[in-house]
């Protein structure tokens, strides 16, 4: 597939700084690629800075974790419709979730091999108040996780789903409460309940690996959403093991249902993340965008290009 002239925005922090010493491969590996360039984010929100003003670029690749592919997704859905350049990404980050929904080698050889030869998906997104999200949004414990998560990436330099194990560990021990909130299903009557998780998602999994939402597709027009109820601290920790494989969904505190629409209100701030990225706020709203934008995704094995 052609990719027209292509823009990487490269995060060189993504992985502890391991991301700046795969440039000089990544350079050599697109030196092929007929019409390229290469740009790197110098802290937050400049990734999203560069996709929003990059102009004349067919296809904008995100080259780090979930965080990088936020903002550049970000970025490319602030221009307009029509115009919009296809996305790729290059997981070189800590958890790259949505890297794995969408298909894309860890490794960055195969992951640019994969791009060169890719076939362009029209792909949902999420949007809560007024962000979008590629993959997933949760609010309540684990949001608490993701930010714990942060700190301790900071500190030990651990990746992937050991981190988000050891970070959410710690908040089972430490910071275990629920939240009094109002949710809203699509037009359904909203109601009160009392939650320890509420997750929407565009893709199975968050936190480097959790199958939070293990039936959740790209590009089926909506949202799986998981809400776990409150319960005793020591059934948290029995039940840990099937969320982290995706086999929850049948148990008594889980409310697992698909829509095109969730809200929740809360008296006081609660914690809520998207695609990693932590938020404070005393109401979500959180739909689905279909179809909304074009992915770079692996070709199908003998799928004629």
């Amino acid at each position: 597939m052609a990719l027209g002239r292509t823009l990487f925005i490269v995060n060189p922090a993504a992985r502890h700084g391991e991301t700046r010493r795969l440039l000089p491969a990544l350079e050599r590996s697109l030196g092929d690629a007929a019409d390229f360039a290469v740009e790197l984010s110098a802290g937050p929100r400049h990734a999203f800075d560069l996709a929003r003003t990059a102009r004349g670029f067919g296809t904008i690749v995100a080259v780090g974790g979930d965080g990088t592919v936020h903002e550049v997704v970000n970025g490319v859905m602030a221009h307009k419709a029509g115009e919009r350049p296809a996305f790729g990404v290059v997981p070189t980050g800590s958890g790259n979730d949505y890297a794995r929904t969408i298909g894309m080698s860890h490794d960055v050889a195969a992951a640019l091999a994969q791009i060169a030869a890719a076939r362009l998906v029209a792909v949902d997104l999420g949007q809560c108040n007024g962000t979008w999200f590629a993959e997933s949004f949760s609010a309540g414990l684990d949001a608490r996780v993701t930010a714990k998560a942060v700190e301790i990436k900071q500190a030990t330099g651990l990746t992937g789903l050991r981190l988000y194990l050891r970070a959410l560990l710690f908040v089972l021990r430490n910071e275990y409460h629920s939240h009094p909130v109002v949710i809203q299903y699509d037009d359904d009557e909203p109601f009160e309940t009392d939650v320890l998780i509420v997750a929407a998602t565009n893709g199975p999994t968050y936190g480097g690996g959790f199958r939070i939402t293990p039936d959740s597709v790209y590009d089926d027009g909506l949202l799986d959403t998981c809400r776990i109820d409150m319960l005793p601290r020591a059934e948290a920790y029995a039940r840990l093991p099937f969320v982290v494989a995706g086999r929850h969904s049948h148990m008594r505190p889980v409310h697992m249902r698909r829509a095109t629409r969730i809200t929740i209100v809360s008296e006081v701030p609660i914690e809520g993340q998207l695609d990693g990225e932590v938020l404070l706020e005393t109401a979500y709203d959180v739909t689905v965008m279909p179809a909304a934008m074009t992915v770079l995704a692996p070709a199908m094995s003998g799928e004629r290009r």
